[in-house]
C-alpha cells in the first residue's frame, strides 16, 4: 500500500503496534485527544520511519501583493548537533504604491537600509561582521535551489552587528546615493533597479545564523522634505547545511528545517481491512530534551505538514498543523486526510507516499523538530511513537 514508502535504507524501522479499539473504561486514558476517549478509535503507531530528500524553498517574493517568504538568513554556525550551516541574504525594493507629491523632482541626500531582525539560531550574544554588496544585474528567486549563488558587485560597507539587535541599520555610502538618485525616483525603479545582497565579511567566523523579517525591513530614501520607505519585493537565502557529526539520542530523529529533507512515514492500515471512517488524525510527538541546553539556541520547528507524493513526484500539501507546546505534539487532521485514508483501505491509493516536513511559504529558518520514535508505551500507557487516530464508523446489522 501507498502508506508503506519504496524507500531506500530507513533511519528508523520501529515495531509494529496495531492497538484495537479501546476500551474507555480505563485503557489509553493518558492518551492525547479521542486517543483513549473513544471507544471507536483505533491508534496505528508507523512501523517504519525515514528521512528522505525534499527541495528546500528558499526564496520568493515579501511584498504585500505576492507575499510567497518574508524572511531570509545570513550568518554562519558550527553545530555538532545538527550539522554546520552558511546562509546569505540577496533581495531587492521597489517604490512603495504613493510616494509625497514633489519627491520625484528632489535628489536624494541620503539612503540607509533597515532590516528588522526576527530570528536567531545559535549563539544569540554573538556580533556579526556584515559585508552589504550591490547588485548588479538582474536575478530571480524563483526556482532557484539553495546552493544557488548570484552575480555580486562592489561592496557597499562593512558592518557589526549583534545577534540580539531587533532592527539592523546600514547607512548607504554618498558615491551609492549619488549614483542611484535618478534611478530610484524613475519610473523604471521597480524593474532596473537590482538590489543588495549581505554575507558575513570574508574571513569571519560567527556562532548565529540570523533572520531579518523583510516584509518588515525597506530601504530609506531621505530628500531634503521627504522620507520615504521602499519595501523589499524578491527575497533569496543561499543556504548550505552540514550533516550532523553524531547521531541523535536512541528513539529520536531530527528533522530539520533548511536542510532539505523530510520525514516519510509507513503504517500498517491494510491490517483493518475495508473500515469505514469518520476521522484520521496524525500525530507526532517532539522531545526537546533532546537538544543539548545552553546559549546555543536550536528552536523548534512552528509548524509542520503532510504531503501526498504523486506517481510523477508532485507533492501535494494534504494538510498541517502548529506545534502544541504544551504536550509536545503535532496534531495533522482534516476531512481531507480522512477521504485518502478512506481511498487507501478502499484499495485506491491516491499517492505513492506520505511525507511529513516544512511548509513552504512559511518564514525560512533553521528549525528542528526531535522527533520520538519509541519505545512503545506499556500498558494502558500514551503511546510516544508517530502514529495514526482513526475514527471507525460502527457496522450495523
Amino acid at each position: 500500500m501507498p502508506l508503506r514508502p519504496r524507500l531506500s535504507v530507513p533511519l528508523a524501522v520501529l515495531p509494529l503496534v496495531l492497538v484495537a479499539c479501546q476500551d474507555p473504561s480505563g485503557v489509553g486514558l493518558g492518551l492525547v485527544g479521542e486517543e483513549g476517549t473513544n471507544p471507536n478509535v483505533v491508534v496505528v503507531a508507523a512501523d517504519t520511519v525515514r528521512v528522505v530528500e525534499a527541495e528546500s524553498v528558499t526564496g520568493g517574493f515579501a511584498s504585500a501583493a505576492l507575499r510567497t517568504q518574508v524572511r531570509v538568513l545570513v550568518g554562519h554556525v558550527e553545530d555538532d548537533v545538527l550539522g554546520d550551516a552558511t546562509a546569505a541574504a540577496t533581495f531587492d525594493v521597489i517604490p512603495p504604491a504613493a510616494v509625497p507629491g514633489g519627491f520625484r523632482s528632489r535628489v536624494i541626500r541620503s539612503a540607509q537600509l533597515r532590516l528588522a531582525r526576527d530570528y536567531v539560531y545559535g549563539d544569540s550574544t554573538t556580533t556579526l561582521t556584515l559585508e552589504l554588496l550591490s547588485m548588479d544585474a538582474n536575478w530571480s528567486p524563483t526556482g532557484a535551489p539553495p546552493d544557488t549563488t548570484f552575480d555580486v558587485g562592489e561592496v557597499l560597507g562593512t558592518f557589526e552587528r549583534s545577534a540580539r539587535d531587533t532592527l539592523l541599520t546600514f547607512d548607504l555610502p554618498a558615491s551609492w546615493v549619488s549614483e542611484n538618485d535618478e534611478l530610484l525616483r524613475s519610473d523604471s525603479a521597480a524593474s532596473a533597479f537590482d538590489g543588495f545582497h549581505l554575507r558575513l565579511a570574508e574571513g569571519s567566523m560567527t556562532g548565529a545564523v540570523v533572520g531579518l523579517r523583510m516584509d518588515r525591513s525597506a530601504l530609506r530614501l531621505m530628500t531634503s522634505q521627504d522620507t520615504v520607505d521602499y519595501p523589499v519585493h524578491d527575497v533569496f537565502t543561499t543556504l548550505s547545511r552540514g550533516a550532523p557529526t553524531a547521531p541523535p539520542p536512541e528513539n529520536r530523529l531530527f528533522l530539520r528545517e533548511g536542510a532539505s529533507e523530510a520525514v516519510a512515514l509507513a503504517f500498517p492500515i491494510d491490517t483493518l481491512g475495508q473500515a469505514a471512517l469518520a476521522g484520521a488524525t496524525l500525530r507526532l510527538n517532539v522531545d526537546s530534551t533532546a537538544l543539548p541546553m545552553g546559549s546555543f539556541v536550536r528552536p523548534l520547528i512552528e509548524r509542520l505538514g503532510l504531503f501526498g507524493l504523486t506517481e510523477d513526484d508532485e507533492r501535494v500539501l494534504i494538510t498541517s498543523a502548529v506545534l502544541d507546546r504544551e504536550t509536545g505534539t503535532y496534531s495533522l487532521t482534516s476531512r481531507g486526510l480522512t477521504a485518502l485514508l478512506q481511498d487507501e483501505l478502499l484499495g485506491d491509493p491516491p499517492f505513492v507516499r506520505y511525507e511529513v516536513g516544512p511548509v513552504a511559504g512559511a518564514p525560512l529558518s533553521l528549525n528542528v523538530a526531535p522527533l520520538v520514535l519509541g519505545p512503545p508505551p506499556a500498558p494502558g500507557g500514551r503511546d510516544p511513537r508517530p502514529r495514526l487516530a482513526l475514527t471507525l464508523i460502527p457496522a450495523t446489522n
